[in-house]
């Protein structure tokens, strides 16, 4: 049986990347467009509306690469193919990055509060307008989905003014035909342009984490490091996050401060997103075990290797076909342990937003389809003393045909792929499946001691 141990880090993995700006096709929001026009159409639905809002946008992006910037928007579809959507003030030019024709409606009350409202429809006629009447069965999506399909969490004025308009017609809860598992029109990657993609923002994230790892010293304040990353202005698709101190790592999802400086020997976290990849890493703040605290010593071999050894576990059960549930199971044999702090799902699915949903759990049936786009997130979070445990990363998981697709389309990509995974299986000791496609050369790289980048935890 492996045992987890502390071997040394190739120096090229801490190498930053080349970056490839590159940008999804219009043909390829068109296509989930037809898909999305023909999951109505299979549902007997004369129309879907879609909300969204600054923080839930990735329902509406996914269709359209509108993203909601200061103000509320819906997406219309109907039945018949027309598109419409409404926005504020501000959207309006804004729908100018919606990459094919579409009608524009503007419903000031998604403006911001003090903007001119004066001039615009009301929410009834803007309905009319997009051709939603009385006796249509309509589909409304908000972000989630619920056991109850008369549950929405969209604002109460525009689920009683859509139910007021279809009177005797139906209006339900669409969201699980988006997000929903294993069938959800945005839970499958479909081609290989949306892999590169991804990956490409999956080593923009890796090369942020590799430059706050180079800058790593006692004395520097959480926010300090945050600066030394060297990110763009592109959209990110949560918080990022920098922890030092039992305080600030105890808090988890708490934004870099300029009051708190690393000491070293204790716990540490950093975390950075892009739409589509998050990386995060979670250990000491040590250059080995004699600068970690003494109370924290033991938690190496009690905490930090059996979570590792579960990391190393998940990537090695991964492939098309597999059972979340039993994923789920056996990460609980290995960390399950209350003092190990074990939370959460051990991995999610990912996209324009930092989870879009999950089926790791216990009792799960659901296997990992060709085309799903997974964090592996597991979280190992111990409350005395407090020290935490975090290797997150993203893959696509891929049958035969999508690889080869992608190969054929990206043969540079795709070989930098191969290397990460010839790096697993060889150096990380991870009998990864030919389906697993990390998407960065960083994937399942974790050091124990995070001021140490020349030494990672490995099996043998």
């Amino acid at each position: 049986m492996k045992q987890v141990t502390i071997r040394e880090c190739p120096s090229y993995i801490m190498e930053e990347s080349r970056e490839q700006p590159m940008e999804l096709s219009p043909e390829i929001y068109l296509t989930r467009l037809k898909r999305l026009h023909s999951r109505i159409r299979e549902m007997g639905l004369d129309a879907v509306v879609l909300y969204g809002d600054r923080e839930h946008f990735a329902n509406i992006a996914y269709f359209s690469k509108y993203d909601c910037r200061f103000e509320e928007a819906l997406f219309i579809l109907r039945a018949d193919g027309s598109c419409t959507i409404v926005v504020g003030n501000e959207g309006e030019a804004y729908c100018k990055i919606i990459p094919y024709e579409i009608h524009i409606l503007r419903y000031q009350n998604f403006s911001l509060q003090g903007q001119p409202r004066s001039d615009s429809p009301s929410l009834r006629e803007i309905f009319a307008r997009a051709s939603i009447s009385v006796g249509m069965a309509v589909g409304l999506s908000g972000y989630k989905y619920y056991d109850d399909a008369d549950w929405f969490d969209v604002p109460e004025y525009i689920v009683q003014t859509l139910r007021d308009v279809v009177g005797h017609g139906s209006l339900i809860n669409f969201t699980r035909e988006l997000t929903g598992l294993p069938n959800g029109l945005r839970m499958t990657i479909r081609s290989a342009e949306e892999i590169a993609e991804i990956h490409r923002q999956a080593e923009k994230v890796a090369n942020v984490m590799r430059r706050m790892f180079s800058k790593l010293r006692p004395g520097i304040s959480e926010l300090e490091l945050s600066r030394v990353g060297g990110i763009d202005f592109a959209p990110q698709q949560t918080h990022s996050m920098v922890n030092f101190g039992e305080k600030s790592v105890s808090m988890g999802i708490k934004s870099p401060s300029p009051f708190v400086r690393l000491e070293r020997g204790g716990p540490m976290s950093m975390a950075f997103s892009q739409r589509g990849s998050l990386m995060c890493r979670a250990a000491l703040a040590a250059e080995d075990m004699g600068s970690v605290l003494p109370a924290l010593r033991p938690s190496l071999e009690s905490h930090l290797m059996p979570y590792w050894s579960a990391v190393a576990l998940w990537y090695e059960q991964l492939c098309v076909g597999c059972s979340c549930g039993k994923i789920y199971d056996q990460i609980h044999e290995i960390i399950g342990d209350p003092q190990l702090g074990f939370t959460l799902n051990p991995g999610h699915y990912i996209g324009g937003d930092e989870w879009v949903n999950t089926e790791f759990r216990h009792g799960s049936e659901v296997r990992i389809h060709s085309g799903s786009h997974i964090q592996c997130d597991i979280i190992a979070a111990a409350s005395s003393p407090i020290v935490s445990a975090i290797c997150e990363d993203t893959v696509v998981v891929a049958e035969e045909g999508l690889r080869l697709e992608l190969k054929t389309a990206y043969p540079e990509l795709y070989q930098e792929i191969a290397v990460g995974q010839q790096f697993m299986r060889d150096t990380l000791g991870i009998d990864l499946h030919e389906d697993v496609l990390p998407m960065s050369t960083l994937n399942a790289v974790m050091f124990p001691f995070m001021l140490n980048t020349r030494q990672m935890f490995a099996l043998e």
